[in-house]
């Protein structure tokens, strides 16, 4: 499931160093037992169209969501925004959610500036010409 939905990322920008479709099971395995990280599936009539992983701070206050991914065949479909508000929902003492996505990316950008995330504008990383990393907050009240 990991490498099938961030195979087309993989395929449009070659990054070799940080892609998540490289990402080893054991790197997989070590973010799973790790107590502060949280691996979500979401599912529709038994079958699962994307993953969510929570990393929570130690206060419980600030979390950070990384991966979200839909598999392609299920994308553009609203469902992450609906594993975003699910999320949210599920951590009520959360006051501050963190992401990042790729800048190149309107259509993930666009989701995260619907769902209430802030682009933080100072802050971005270039990972390949082209392809560069932007950091998004969201705060509730």
């Amino acid at each position: 499931m990991y490498r099938d939905a961030f195979l087309p990322i993989y395929e449009k920008y070659h990054d070799d160093e940080t892609d998540p479709y490289l990402e080893s099971l054991d790197s997989l395995n070590k973010k799973w037992q790790q107590p502060s990280s949280k691996f979500y599936f979401f599912e529709k009539e038994k079958q699962r169209l994307g993953m969510i992983r929570v990393i929570t701070s130690s206060t419980g206050n600030d979390a950070r969501i990384s991966p979200l991914l839909i598999l392609p065949k299920y994308q553009g479909h609203g469902y992450a925004q609906l594993m975003l508000e699910q999320i949210e929902h599920l951590y009520p003492t959360v006051h501050r959610w963190h992401l990042d996505t790729i800048a190149e990316e309107p259509k993930l950008i666009h989701l995260y500036q619907k769902m209430g995330y802030i682009q933080d504008l100072d802050r971005h990383v270039q990972i390949l010409p082209g392809m560069h990393i932007v950091f998004f907050t969201k705060i509730r009240h």
